[in-house]
């Protein structure tokens, strides 16, 4: 039986070395990380190796930016692309066209809403050549619809959904993660709200959301494909915000700042100062815990046409937190390897995993949710 080759590329970035090391050795399958120095990922699939003598493990330079990516991609003949080479904010969609000429099924974890869902442009050529293109498969959207999805059978309709993020303090901060950040700092976004599309800014908004595990923390809007999506997805849906809540009050209170300098014109772009935000970040990471967690609040009514409300919260010890957004890419991954999923064409990852297939890929880490019913 020949073996299903899985390139990641961005594979000794924050999130693409944590699926390198939970896809390894994955059956009938060979795995080719990637990253613009070869030295780095050199040294990490000899790493790889030693966790899994019997995995098939090999290292490769590339460059997304380089002018012979195209060919440089189709010399290593994969099969299923990962992409976790991030910020998506600003990227075209070089990446999986490469994917589309040399005709692998291609994966991303891309959070940025733009990027999202322009994503279905490749829809026909992604069809025409018979493979499965995926963009946000990621805790926004592909967890988040799973979450929906979960619950959809208890309404009769779903008037709002509400998101937020709580990452933990030590939570490692990727540069492009930090550049994703500071991408929409103060910037104007569409939000559907009670039927209408508003305005909100980056990073502001200012809410406080209650945890049961580690209590309350103040909130930002934030920008993200699940606000553009949902209102299509979810039908009669009124109302869908996502806010992040920072564990540091004084980061949340220095981005809402920050936000305003950019409103008002004083800083045009905060981008620019990716390398300082990042080394400011790691110097004063062990100033907080290591849980995070998620929260989704479905609001609407149920199969009496009573009000109903469902809260679902995620909690992450541990900092395992960081693992949940790789979770969707590798439940698509490993069905692909395994040729168990027929679809092709390119799509946002909207309903294309479960919850319960992300229950099975969590099962060896400190993660849990809970769903409850809230009386209001």
């Amino acid at each position: 039986m020949s073996r299903t080759r899985i390139v990641i590329i961005g594979a000794t970035g924050h999130f693409g070395g944590r699926i390198g090391r939970r896809i390894l050795g994955e059956p009938n399958t060979e795995l080719v990380i990637t990253s613009r120095s070869l030295g780095k990922v050199e040294s990490l699939s000899a790493k790889l190796a030693q966790m899994n003598a019997d995995a098939m493990v090999s290292a490769a330079a590339l460059d997304q930016t380089s002018s012979s990516f195209a060919e440089d991609l189709a010399a290593l003949r994969p099969d299923i692309v990962i992409h976790t080479a991030g910020p998506y904010q600003g990227q075209g969609y070089d990446v999986a066209r490469s994917c589309l000429a040399c005709g692998s099924h291609y994966i991303d974890l891309a959070d940025g809403r733009e990027f999202v869902e322009g994503f279905d442009a490749l829809h026909e050529d992604a069809c025409r050549k018979g493979v499965l293109l995926v963009s946000g498969a990621s805790t926004l959207p592909g967890l988040s619809s799973a979450v929906v999805d979960h619950v959809r059978g208890e309404f009769e309709s779903i008037h709002s959904i509400e998101t937020s993020i709580a990452p933990a303090h030590q939570t490692p901060r990727g540069a492009g993660t930090v550049a994703a950040v500071l991408s929409y700092c103060g910037a104007p976004f569409q939000v559907f709200e009670n039927g209408e599309w508003i305005t909100r800014y980056g990073w502001q908004d200012l809410k406080m959301q209650r945890y049961p595990e580690f209590g309350r923390r103040l909130s930002g809007a934030c920008d993200v494909p699940d606000l553009g999506l949902f209102p299509e997805y979810v039908n009669g849906v009124q109302t869908v915000t996502f806010h992040a809540a920072l564990e540091a009050t004084w980061e949340q209170i220095t981005l809402w700042k920050m936000a305003w300098a950019t409103r008002l014109g004083i800083v045009r772009n905060w981008e620019r100062l990716v390398p300082t935000f990042q080394s400011v970040s790691d110097r004063l990471i062990k100033l907080g815990s290591t849980t995070g967690g998620m929260q989704i609040r479905i609001a609407g009514e149920g199969d009496d046409k009573l009000p109903k409300t469902l809260m679902w919260n995620l909690v992450a010890h541990q900092n395992h937190g960081p693992e949940i957004p790789c979770v969707p890419a590798l439940i698509l991954a490993r069905k692909l390897a395994a040729g168990r999923f027929s679809t092709t064409g390119a799509y946002p990852c909207l309903g294309m995993i479960s919850l319960p297939e992300f229950d099975e890929e969590i099962s060896d880490l400190d993660i849990h949710w809970r769903m409850d019913e809230v009386n209001e």
